[in-house]
């Protein structure tokens, strides 16, 4: 009877041990998953929602946040604003997550992206501002916002027009528009890839402006007659330790 005793004890201290560890960490789900050594990467292509069942006191997560890139016309659209945060506090919940549309004709910004209290700023269309400034057209580049917003983060204005058909780049959340070229993006501070490039403006050239790639945050490029491109969709992603 003792050892029977003394069996029971044991197997009580595991499963406190077990439980324990398993509240020292962080349990979600939502969007599509991927680990790397002892973290785990949620990644929202899409609006969705990001649900944690389980957060020990005191959590927090990186989160990277790109808006929707404005549309080319003329000139170039402007890249989504750029936030990224690396100890957002989190807890057990149910939260929305927003994934901002790029500008899907000429003349519109890109919408924003939202997660938590982080919103990153759609990206401005020809001549507005935005999370990265819309190239000028006739004018100078339009404003970056991303940075005094609310919640920080990066996006430069777009590039002045230079002459007669030769209209401003869109601003990138890495560098402003320079004279008709889109300023450069950044470098994911979450996974891999560059976003928030801002999309050239039209010189001297013929045919529709490029379209802005998914699910980066890119400004579309200017086309002849103001037949600019599309913006990118933004994108969403956290990060945490899991194990």
């Amino acid at each position: 009877m003792p050892v029977l005793c003394t069996f029971a004890a044991a197997s009580a201290r595991g499963f406190s041990s077990s439980s324990g560890a398993a509240s020292q960490f962080i349990i979600a789900t939502g969007g599509t998953t991927s680990t790397s050594g002892n973290y785990k990467t949620h990644e929202f292509t899409t609006s969705g929602t990001f649900t944690i069942t389980n957060a020990p006191s005191g959590a927090t997560a990186q989160v990277m946040v790109v808006g929707g890139g404005g549309a080319g016309s003329y000139a170039g659209g402007g890249g989504g604003g750029y936030v990224y945060s690396s100890a957002l506090s989190v807890a057990k919940g149910s939260f929305s997550v927003t994934v901002g549309a790029g500008g899907s004709s000429p003349g519109q910004n890109g919408s924003n992206s939202v997660f938590s209290t982080l919103v990153a700023l759609g990206g401005g269309a020809e001549n507005a501002a935005g999370g990265c400034g819309g190239g000028g057209r006739d004018t100078v580049g339009a404003t970056g916002l991303q940075p005094t917003s609310a919640s920080g983060g990066y996006g430069f204005a777009g590039g002045n027009w230079l002459s007669a058909g030769n209209d401003g780049g869109g601003g990138g959340a890495g560098a402003a528009g320079s004279g008709g070229t889109g300023g450069a993006g950044r470098a994911a501070d979450i996974g891999t890839g560059t976003f928030a490039v801002g999309g050239n403006g039209i010189s001297g050239g013929t045919g529709a402006g490029t379209a802005g790639t998914a699910n980066t945050g890119n400004g579309g490029a200017g086309g002849t007659s103001g037949y600019g491109g599309a913006g990118g969709s933004g994108i969403v992603r956290i990060r945490y330790v899991y194990q």
